[in-house]
């Protein structure tokens, strides 16, 4: 899935059960998350994990996101925090 993102700048977010929810453009993430109240379990995204979106997906109860590669340390997190390097 997230080899199907590559240079895209797009990014899917995910039911529990892997079901794509949406695929939105990278540049309305943020306020995609926000918009939803609950029943997002992962986001894949074409992009660099921010500090930022880590705090909104948080506060969204997110338990996995998945990126390009992150600046933020897992350990600092509850979220799960993944790269194409880790794959």
């Amino acid at each position: 899935m997230l080899e199907g993102l590559i240079g895209t700048r797009g990014a899917y977010i995910l039911d529990e059960s892997t079901n794509i929810l949406g695929k939105v453009p990278v540049s309305e993430l943020t306020s995609t998350i926000k918009s939803l109240s609950s029943g997002v379990y992962a986001i894949i995204f074409d992009g660099v994990i921010k500090k930022e979106l880590v705090s909104i997906c948080e506060s969204a109860n997110v338990v996995f996101l998945i990126g390009m590669s992150s600046d933020v340390k897992d350990s600092k997190t509850n979220i799960n925090i993944l790269t194409v390097d880790d794959f």
